[in-house]
């Protein structure tokens, strides 16, 4: 079993060696998530798809040769050098510049064994998370299959299994949530935790946290996915329901609507 996580690469250097079907699937899930995309597309005809997103600036650097080595370590720059018991607040900014001239992930998507293994082994020794195409043992993270509408994210794994069996597992989900704008559902719950956040004074300790965070799940349990959909929360409408913390907004859907923001036509 895996440790599902939400990866944030955005603006963080990416690295794909290759350039086949398989590289453009890592490139289309990188563009998504804002990430400063490298291709090392060797020295045969790479996608055409590729080449087009490079051309429309989608791809940070495309490089049309084969891998060399220190192609892992392409934008690093010798790093500062601290004692980590002494790190204060004048190296925060520092440690973060040097740490996003590292490659956040790599991808190899080569058919190549023998040279796929090494690379595997040498993003082990720099300490870079690394995927080896349809080589599970070689992977630190899987690229499962995705649902998505904006800000909501859906990933089905395997865990290296069956990737085409995830993809019918998307699928049916799609189906099923087809006529139901789930992005704007994340929208207005998402108003409401950030205006609970910013406007409920409280101290950092576990018991108002705790408050906080069951407040708003008992809220996201009012009403269903398509209620919660319709709904058009602004900031304003945000407040009001806030003012109502640590008590509750009225449960009834049509109350509950004329302080929220009236379903969308």
């Amino acid at each position: 079993m895996s440790l599902l996580l939400a990866h944030q690469v955005q603006q963080k250097h990416c690295l794909v060696i290759g350039a086949g079907e398989v590289a453009l699937s890592r490139v289309h899930h990188m563009i998504r998530a804002n990430a400063k995309i490298t291709v090392v597309a060797g020295s045969r005809d790479a996608h055409p798809e590729i080449l087009q997103l490079s051309n429309e600036n989608k791809i940070h650097n495309l490089i049309l040769r084969d891998y060399q080595s220190n192609d892992l370590q392409l934008y690093e720059e010798p790093p500062a050098r601290f004692e980590v018991e002494n790190i204060g607040a004048d190296d925060y900014k520092r440690i973060v510049e040097d740490a996003n001239k590292r490659f956040a992930v790599v991808c190899c998507c080569i058919d190549d064994y023998e040279l796929s293994t090494k690379i595997y082994y040498q993003c082990k020794y720099l300490h870079l998370p690394v995927n080896i195409a349809d080589k599970p043992p070689m992977c630190d993270f899987y690229f499962g299959s995705m649902f998505n509408q904006d800000s909501l994210q859906i990933m089905i794994s395997t865990n290296g299994k069956s990737p085409r069996l995830s993809r019918l597992i998307k699928d049916d989900i799609a189906r099923t949530f087809k006529d139901v704008d789930l992005n704007k559902a994340v929208d207005n719950l998402g108003a409401v935790r950030a205006k609970l956040r910013s406007s409920v004074i409280i101290d950092d300790d576990l018991v108002s946290i705790d408050t906080r965070m069951n407040w708003i799940k008992s809220l996201t349990d009012y009403f269903t996915l398509r209620e919660w959909s319709l709904l058009d929360i602004d900031e304003e409408s945000a407040g009001k329901l806030v003012s109502y913390f640590p008590d509750f907004p009225p449960r009834d859907y049509d109350k509950f609507s004329q302080i929220a923001g009236k379903p969308s036509k």
